[in-house]
Formats: C-alpha cells, sequence, structure tokens
C-alpha cells in the first residue's frame, strides 16, 4: 500500500470518528433527543387517515375500540399485566405461573361479560401481548375444539363443547411423536378395542412412540385429543382421534396409566408447557372415539372413514390460523424497527437511517407483507367457516372442498412463514447491535417465530403436498375432467402456454394486477404441466425416486402457486374497502409492491423459462426499488396504524414518542441488580489478573497438563490443597527458573 493511500484512508477514518459540524447538537455533551421531532414529523406526512387504517386492520370502528378497551384492561388489571420486573428477566416457573394467572383471569372475565366482540378483543390483545398465553390458549381454543368439532358426533358434541367453551376442561392436541411427525400414518400410538368391557386401550408401545412436544401437556392440560392406530379383532384399521383423560381436574394427578413429562428449556416459548405423554394401557369408553367419520358399534362392527385423508382435516385451520399469528408478531417487530429507523441518525450527513436505500427496502415490503396478510387472513377464515359448517350440515360439499382448503393451507403456511422469518432476520439486522439484546424485543419474536416453520407440519413436506395437489389436477385434466378452486386455471393450460413470452414494455404493466396475475399463471401452469410429464414418464414403479429427483423443483411450484393464489385473494379482498379513498389507494399500492416482489423472487425462473428477458428483469428490479421509496413516506405512521401500545411491545427503541434512548438506558439498568464486583470475582478474576510474579514468565505446558490430570482424576498429588494452579509449588518453582 503506498504511502498516500495509507495517509488518505487515515483521513477518511479520522474524518468519521471526529465530530462534524453537523453532529455538534447531538453529541453527548450537547445530548438533545431528535426522536420525538422526527416521528411527529414522519406522522404529519401521511398520507392517508391512520384511524382509518387502524379500523380497516380491526375489521370496523367497532373492532378498533374494542382493542383499544382490551388494551386498556390489560394496562389496567394486575392479574393481565406484567406486575414487576421485565419479562425476559423471569425465570421458566415464574413465566409460567405468570401466564396461567393471566389465562385464569381472561377466562374469568369471559365468562362474567355478555359482550362477544371485547372477549374476541382481549384474547386478541393478550396474544400481542404475550406468546405464551398465545400458544397456551391456542392450543385449547383452536386444535382441542376444533377436533371435537371436525370428527365428533352431534352427541359427543353436546357432551364436550359446553365444557371445552367455558374452560371446565382443559385440553391439548397429541398427534406428533418422538420418532415419528410428519408421516402420521407411520405414528406408533395405539387404541386397541376390547370388546369385553367396551372399552379402547390406548398404549404406547415404544420410546418412540412417545406424544412428543405437545403443547400444554406438561403442566396443566387435563385432556388431550391423540391420533392413534386403530385395532380392532387384530386388525389396523389406520388412525383416528381419541378423546383420553390426563389428569384429575381437582388434584391435577395423572390418571392410572398416564404420565406426562415437560420439555424443561426451549429455544424460546418458556411461558408454554410443551412437554411428552405415554400411554401404558389406558382405558376410555368407546364413545371417546370421535366417530363423526369412522365409527364402532358395540358388536364390534367397524365403519371407516369415507376418505382416510379426513384425520387430517382439523390440520387445515391450524395452518390457516398462522397468517394471522404472522401478522401480529411481524407487526409488533416491524413497528420497532420502523419506529428505531426513523429516529436513529448515522451518517456523514446525520441521516435518518430509514432514509438509507438498503434499510427501508430491507423492511418496507415487511410491512405491505403484513397488511396483505390481514386482508388474506379474513378471507381464508370465512371462507373455512362455510367448508367447516358442511362438515355438520353437507357432508358432499365438504368432502368435495377439503382437499383444495388443505392444499391452500399447506401452500400459505409453508410460502408466507418462510418469508415470515427472512422479514424477522432483516428486522433485526436493521437495528443493529440494540436488537440483540432482549429488552429491545426481536429477539424473542425471532425466537417465538421460529418453530412455525416447522410446527404444524414442516414447511418441506407441506410444500411438497401443495405441489403434489397442483400435479394432480394436471393428470385429472388429461383424463378429461376439471380442476377446480385454487388450480381451476390449469383447465386452460394448452391456451396459457400459447404465449411464450411476455409482452412487458412499459413499467406502468407491472402495476396492473391482471397483468402480473397472467404471468404467475403463466410460470405455473409450465412449471405444472412439464414436472406432470417428468412425474408420468417415470411410471408407478420409478414415481418416488422421480419425485425425490424433483423435490425441490416441486417446492418451488409450490411457492409461485402459494403466491398467485394470495395475491388473488387480497386484490379480491381490499375491494370492500374502495370508499375509503385513501386507505384503499394504499392498500393497492401494497397489493402492486408484492406483485413485483413476488416477480422479483423469482426472476430466475421466469428467465429459466423464457418468459422474461434481461430488459424485463431490469423494469422489475427497479420498479420494486420506486415502490419501496414511495412507501418508505408513509412508514411510520403505516406501523402506528397497527396501534400497539408501547408496554405490549416491551422495546424502549420502539416507543411511541421517539424518545428511546433514556428509555433503553434505563431499562438496562434496571436490570443490574448491583455494582458491587461478582461473587465469582475473589475466586477466580483477582488471582488471574492480581499476580506479578510470574505474569511474563512462561510456564511449562507438560507442568499445566500433569496438574489439570490429576485435578481431573483427583488423585492425591502434593499440590491437591491449592485451588489456584499458579500456587503449586512446581509451577512456581518452574516461574522461577
Amino acid at each position: 500500500m503506498s504511502t498516500t493511500t495509507a495517509q488518505a484512508r487515515l483521513a477518511t477514518i479520522q474524518n468519521h470518528l471526529s465530530i462534524q459540524p453537523c453532529f455538534h447538537q447531538y453529541a453527548i455533551h450537547n445530548d438533545e433527543a431528535t426522536g420525538p421531532a422526527d416521528l411527529a414529523r414522519e406522522r404529519a406526512g401521511a398520507s392517508f387517515n391512520v384511524k382509518e387504517m387502524t379500523e380497516i386492520i380491526y375489521r370496523g370502528k367497532e373492532g378498533a375500540e374494542a382493542m383499544d378497551l382490551a388494551y386498556q384492561m390489560i394496562q389496567r388489571d394486575p392479574d393481565l399485566r406484567m406486575r414487576q420486573g421485565h419479562q425476559y428477566d423471569l425465570t421458566r416457573p415464574e413465566d409460567r405461573e405468570q401466564t396461567m394467572r393471566q389465562i385464569a383471569r381472561v377466562v374469568e372475565i369471559q365468562r362474567q361479560t355478555k359482550d362477544e366482540r371485547f372477549v374476541q378483543a382481549l384474547f386478541k390483545a393478550m396474544c400481542f401481548y404475550s406468546e405464551a398465553f398465545s400458544q397456551r390458549t391456542y392450543v385449547h381454543k383452536a386444535l382441542f375444539r376444533q377436533a371435537l368439532e371436525l370428527f365428533g358426533t352431534a352427541e359427543q358434541q353436546d357432551k364436550w363443547l359446553d365444557d371445552i367453551i367455558n374452560w371446565r376442561v382443559y385440553g391439548c392436541f397429541s398427534m406428533t411423536e418422538l420418532g415419528h411427525s410428519s408421516h402420521l400414518r407411520g405414528l406408533k400410538t395405539m387404541s386397541t378395542y376390547d370388546p369385553a368391557t367396551d372399552e379402547w386401550i390406548v398404549h404406547s408401545p415404544t420410546l418412540t412412540s412417545t406424544k412428543w412436544f405437545i403443547g400444554s401437556c406438561g403442566e396443566i392440560a387435563t385432556h388431550t385429543v391423540a391420533l392413534c392406530q386403530t385395532i380392532v379383532n387384530g386388525q389396523n384399521h389406520g388412525i383416528n382421534w381419541f378423546i383420553v383423560p390426563l389428569r384429575d381436574m381437582k388434584t391435577g394427578k395423572f390418571f392410572p396409566g398416564v404420565t406426562c413429562g415437560d420439555m424443561g428449556h426451549k429455544y424460546s416459548r418458556q411461558g408454554f408447557d410443551n412437554g411428552w405423554i405415554q400411554f401404558t394401557s389406558v382405558r376410555i369408553p368407546r364413545e371417546n372415539m370421535l366417530m363423526k367419520w369412522a365409527s364402532l358399534s358395540r358388536e364390534g362392527q367397524f365403519t371407516p372413514s369415507p376418505n382416510p385423508a379426513m384425520s387430517y382435516a382439523t390440520l387445515v385451520p391450524e395452518r390457516f390460523t398462522i397468517v394471522d399469528m404472522t401478522s401480529m408478531m411481524l407487526a409488533s417487530a416491524l413497528t420497532i424497527c420502523v419506529r428505531f429507523g426513523a429516529v436513529r441518525r448515522q451518517g456523514n450527513h446525520d441521516e435518518q437511517i430509514l432514509d438509507y436505500q438498503t434499510h427501508y427496502t430491507s423492511l418496507v415490503p415487511g410491512v405491505a407483507f403484513i397488511y396483505t396478510l390481514n386482508i388474506v387472513d379474513k378471507l381464508v377464515m370465512d371462507h373455512w367457516d362455510q367448508v367447516a359448517s358442511y362438515a355438520q350440515t353437507d357432508t358432499d360439499a365438504f368432502m368435495r372442498e377439503i382437499a383444495d382448503q388443505h392444499s391452500i393451507s399447506s401452500g400459505f403456511k409453508g410460502t408466507l412463514a418462510w418469508y415470515a422469518t427472512e422479514i424477522l432476520e432483516s428486522c433485526r439486522r436493521s437495528c443493529g447491535g440494540h436488537a440483540y439484546s432482549s429488552y429491545n424485543a426481536i429477539a424473542g419474536l425471532i425466537g417465538d417465530y421460529a418453530v412455525i416453520t416447522t410446527g404444524a407440519g414442516d414447511n418441506v413436506v407441506l410444500m411438497q403436498q401443495s405441489a403434489r395437489y397442483v400435479i394432480s389436477a394436471v393428470k385429472l385434466i388429461h383424463t378429461g375432467k376439471k380442476a377446480i378452486g385454487s388450480v381451476s386455471y390449469l383447465n386452460d393450460y394448452e391456451t396459457i402456454l400459447a404465449d411464450r413470452h411476455s409482452t412487458l414494455q412499459d413499467p406502468r404493466d407491472l402495476l396492473r394486477h391482471e397483468f402480473v396475475i397472467d404471468a404467475l399463471t403463466w410460470v405455473c401452469t409450465k412449471k405444472a404441466v412439464d414436472l406432470a410429464t417428468i412425474l408420468g414418464a417415470a411410471g408407478k414403479a420409478n414415481f418416488e425416486q422421480a419425485w425425490n429427483k424433483n423435490q425441490t423443483e416441486l417446492v418451488r411450484l409450490a411457492d409461485v402457486n402459494a403466491w398467485r393464489y394470495y395475491l388473488i385473494l387480497y386484490n379480491r379482498g381490499i375491494e370492500a374497502h374502495q370508499h375509503k379513498e385513501a386507505e384503499h389507494a394504499m392498500l393497492v399500492k401494497f397489493g402492486q409492491l408484492m406483485g413485483t416482489f413476488v416477480l422479483r423472487r423469482h426472476l430466475d425462473l421466469f428467465m429459466e423459462e423464457g418468459y422474461f428477458d434481461g430488459s424485463h428483469a431490469k423494469l422489475i428490479r427497479q420498479l420494486f426499488l420506486d415502490q419501496c421509496e414511495d412507501l418508505r413516506k408513509d412508514a411510520v405512521p403505516l406501523v402506528d396504524a397497527w396501534n400497539i401500545p408501547d408496554y405490549v411491545l416491551k422495546a424502549p427503541i420502539g416507543k411511541y414518542d421517539g424518545n428511546i434512548y433514556p428509555a433503553y438506558f434505563g431499562t438496562v439498568n434496571a436490570a443490574q441488580k448491583s455494582f458491587d464486583p461478582p461473587a465469582y470475582w475473589h475466586k477466580y478474576v483477582a488471582p488471574m489478573v492480581g499476580r506479578k510474579d510470574s505474569s511474563s514468565v512462561p510456564v511449562p505446558l507438560s507442568l499445566i497438563t500433569s496438574h489439570n490430570q490429576r485435578a481431573n482424576t483427583h488423585q492425591p498429588s502434593s499440590s491437591s490443597s491449592i485451588t489456584n494452579p499458579m500456587d503449586s509449588p512446581s509451577l512456581m518453582a518452574a516461574s522461577k527458573l
């Protein structure tokens, strides 16, 4: 390196480290808070009405007001709020007890009020406030209850549902096992019918058949719905659901033959009692098998389900529910990071870091994404509720819809959860080292969300299930039949593939919803037809091998197919808000950005198939940057519209008023219990740093090794009573050599 170059680099570093004139007003000797003014300016420039947008998010004015009231109650109620200290300083037992106290209080409120809207808002607000609360209640309210609603007869629902709704029993959902998870047909837990007593005998025959990572069973669940192999007269009739009591509701003790344990310390969600269950010849009444679809008479006559896949139907709403859960967690993370980006100033001109292109392009797509999630969630859940009602009123309609719903839920869960994890990581990086502090909530949100990509079905497996449905639709069409639902576009595959190249010339075409959907329809169709041809040519004998050799492409097909349908639903969903002109214009922009995002995400596939060329790629990439820059101006008002209070965010760098640094320092300082030296100072630190007689004299490694070996094997030695190795006579002698 030349002297001139070295001097130039040194001058650059000195310039960077010195306090420039533009920095003087922000230097530590004049530490005036700029955050409040920055956020006030951001809010004053909003191009829409924040309150109106809040009402869109919470399904109307009444819903938004109910959320406000729910947040107010949580903050004021000592049984709902964090009483003292900080959430991240709780021990696991303390976290568990606090979560259970919150659940008990919410259930008490539910029993005392007739305002169903408020009760729903309170549950939702508590889910924003505590992920442990969210999961503990979700397992009971959703998984356990939905199993009864989907698989139980009218008589069984009459017997159980009122107790479930009113929390007189506390349920969990026992599906996965220690040695088996995604391959449900391979589960080993058995339920064997005993005609002599008219009972089922539920049994875990092996260690790997232990029900594993079951939410709420570790400490509190009184009952479970367990998925078991069904054995009648020595014949296995496949998997079915059984209600099994676990604990005495008064004493909390296990019933005979039931053993439950806790999973202990986990990656996150310490307030949630995941656990394991082993059944040892547990006897339950015959009526405890959920018998809407499959059934067993007193005489031992087994009637199978019209479709074995029905046993998985309860997983469909679970996966759809993840859409709402994802929007909630990302809304919290993005609120923190966008506000921090607007307050944090850094650079030669002391810029807001949110103004850097690399910064806003990493966050703005996430902001658009949470709004699209919110709209799509309503559509998929409304339609699922209709399909689920068919289970009670129109069995044929239910059977006709369930396969498509399963494919959509699998594709959405995989595609959207993968992207959500990317957004959370972008959030962490956007806050630099501050996001590594638990007290700024991002690390906790990442940990809490991480399980989603494998829980409720591993994403890779689910994407293959969705791809299998798409491939099956192609095969169905080749037999002269019609595909339905989300894959009905494949009925016109020949017409679609006749246009082999995009007509894109004007970037404004990319802002049209129809243009984006046409492009995605083309690439989905091309990929589906090509893969169906490859798999068909392999024949039955080599099908599994061919599938495995094309597995990554099948996952890619499922991803593009999911995004395509997602954007269609979103565009359909925002039609309901056209009367709010400014807010609807923002919703349109979100859809346009997400459309460009998806095209950009899969540019390699489009170019590989020859649909787009290099000039098209440049247009798409530039439009993405322009759209992010445009929405950056509204970033702060857009996260404000989610209306999440500071005490719920639990992150001082995301404070609404922007005065983040005193709050952040105060939070960290409060966690400092003492400024005295640590207890281990005199045991380890002082002897190490305080010596002078041997500080510069090397000690032979053989002497240290010999000392350590004697210490590890507890062999008697002349220095066995010496605590500090440096006080060993042999080492001291060596130090004087």
